[in-house]
């Protein structure tokens, strides 16, 4: 073998090795910003070797990723410097052999074209589309293959690291931009994204995605938007005696009644139906309820969900009294309806009350009057809007402009809203269904 054919022999070795180191680098930053930290945590805890590297990597990504595209492009230079040479070289023999009417005097710039064509194709499928799939797909266990060479690729381009990125974020000052870091977060409405793609990927059923959701919109509801309003308030007088209290616990099946003085808007205290047992055989049962109500939680409508939570378990409370910005009572809003809010309505065997939604048989569905608009456009997928009140009871009230009747009609969007039953003045039932009427009024 003459020393030429071997030279181009290992130009075409180096071709191969430009194109996998290439598809190497590729691969090594695309799994970095694709791997999850928690996945790397969960295997560092089960003591897998490799995902000690991985956790290095991510400690300091943008070095990483410097040293990847460091790589990348001194791999995609040498293809270039060495591979279209090498076979032209090759190329030009067989194209010798055909007429030279075909190709005549310009087989060499012919020979040249090819090669660069062969070479482009490998660089794009094999150094990077397929490297770039292999490591969306996998990006676990390729950034567990790829870590460690990589991180020690990092140690010897560290020099010329550190200057092309002094460089460039000198560069960036002279223009007035800050270098930022890869700090690898999400914003919420991003994980929400991540879980509407879960759950549309079979990961995560449709329950889960709700109770995920309901969770990131927790801080951002108030309690005026889960409370009991005042007029749906079950209380007592602090005057009367013990018997009333066990009447109004047989009635409602209720663990904790507000105590007043005088009206609902001066709470005094809060009576709990468990103390009934300590004095059922006591000569205390006729007294008044004064002795035997605890001290009350008072919040603000205003408050977040969260902040609440917070408040219940600093005051190891179950219970507080809503205030609106007159510090008259506006409702009262228990443990259980934070819960409610993230879990869904939860309901024992002793509550007999009706659902917020039922639907009949003809397609008509009766609502709830203090059903939250929020949650009803969620149920009914529509799109109701309304400043001023929160649920569709209130709605409809804004739409009518004075207090409802049973039969009136309020049509939004695609539907029909129809006053089914009153509580008092209160719309207690509603009728929905599909708006036939041309023109809607929302």
């Amino acid at each position: 073998m003459n020393p030429e054919t071997t030279l181009d022999i290992l130009r075409l070795l180096g071709v191969v090795v430009l194109v996998f180191a290439n598809g190497f680098f590729v691969a090594a930053e695309f799994a970095l910003v694709s791997v999850r930290r928690t996945r790397v945590d969960e295997l560092l805890q089960q003591g897998n070797l490799g995902a000690r590297f991985v956790k290095k990597a991510l400690e300091d990504p943008d070095r990483f990723i410097a040293a990847t595209q460091l790589g990348i492009t001194i791999a995609s230079l040498g293809l270039g410097w060495v591979g279209e040479p090498a076979l032209t070289h090759f190329i030009e023999p067989v194209l010798d052999l055909l007429p030279e009417a075909w190709v005549g005097l310009a087989s060499h710039s012919i020979s040249a074209a090819i090669a660069f064509a062969a070479i482009t194709f490998l660089h794009v499928v094999v150094g990077e589309l397929m490297p770039k799939s292999m490591a969306l797909q996998n990006p676990e266990k390729t950034s567990l293959f790829v870590a460690q060479p990589t991180l020690l690729a990092l140690l010897v381009f560290k020099p010329a690291i550190w200057a092309l990125n002094g460089t460039g974020n000198f560069l960036l000052r002279l223009i007035g931009v800050s270098a930022g870091g890869h700090p690898l977060v999400h914003s919420v409405q991003e994980l929400k994204m991540l879980v509407e793609a879960s759950e549309e990927s079979g990961v995560l059923q449709d329950t889960e995605r709700e109770m995920i959701h309901a969770v990131f919109d927790f801080g951002e509801s108030t309690a005026r938007e889960v409370m009991v309003p005042r007029t749906e308030m079950v209380a007592v007088e602090a005057d009367e005696p013990l018997e009333a209290l066990i009447h109004l616990a047989i009635k409602h099946p209720l663990s904790k009644i507000p105590v007043f003085e005088g009206d609902i808007d001066h709470i005094v205290g809060i009576a709990h139906v468990k103390d009934l047992v300590r004095v059922q055989h006591d000569e205390r049962r006729a007294a008044a309820l004064r002795g035997l109500m605890r001290e009350a939680l008072f919040v603000p409508d205003t408050i977040r969900l969260d902040a609440l939570l917070q408040q219940f378990r600093m005051k190891k409370q179950h219970l507080a009294i809503v205030l609106d910005e007159y510090g008259g009572t506006a409702g009262l809003v228990t443990l259980d309806d934070l819960i409610s809010r993230i879990v869904g309505e939860v309901s024992d065997s002793f509550d007999k009350s009706m659902p917020e939604v039922q639907r009949l048989p003809d397609g008509t569905a009766l609502v709830d009057g203090l059903m939250l608009i929020e949650d009803f456009n969620d149920h009914f997928n529509l799109k109701l809007k309304d400043e001023n009140y929160d649920t569709i009871a209130g709605f409809v009230l804004g739409r009518l402009g004075r207090l409802a009747n049973v039969g009136d009609t309020v049509d939004a969007d695609s539907v029909r809203l129809k006053v089914e039953a009153l509580d008092g003045r209160r719309i207690a039932r509603l009728s929905l269904m599909q708006n036939k009427v041309e023109g809607s009024t929302d």
